[in-house]
């Protein structure tokens, strides 16, 4: 997408309310660097943005771009997305068991 006649890359963020918080502005902006500027000689210099639609009447957009923001380096993503990961297994397996128990008659009788 052209911004003020520079090519941006743009994530759009669909929520209404609880947009992005900081923290996960820059790794959205960091994913974004590694899968389009450094995979990609051709998008080396393309700025990056994420445009959040707000609340309201106005319907109005704003733009947050990578201007200042001190990305994640590659091995710092693969740790967190391991992370998130391992503890999504955790959260399925616990889901698993409870739905056994469940079915079993071994969870709580109210």
């Amino acid at each position: 997408m052209a911004i003020e006649e520079r090519a941006h890359v743009i994530f759009i963020d669909p929520r209404r309310t609880k947009y992005l918080t900081a923290t996960a502005r820059k790794l959205a902006f960091s994913i974004m660097h590694e899968r389009n500027r450094v995979a990609d000689r051709d998008f080396a210099d393309v700025r990056l943005g994420i445009v959040r639609f707000a609340d309201g009447d106005d319907n109005h957009a704003r733009l947050n771009t990578d201007k200042d923001v001190d990305l994640y380096p590659l091995d710092k993503l693969e740790a967190m997305i391991a992370s998130t990961y391992r503890i999504w297994q955790e959260v399925i397996e616990e889901r698993e068991a409870e739905t056994r128990r469940k079915r079993t008659g071994t969870g709580d009788l109210l």
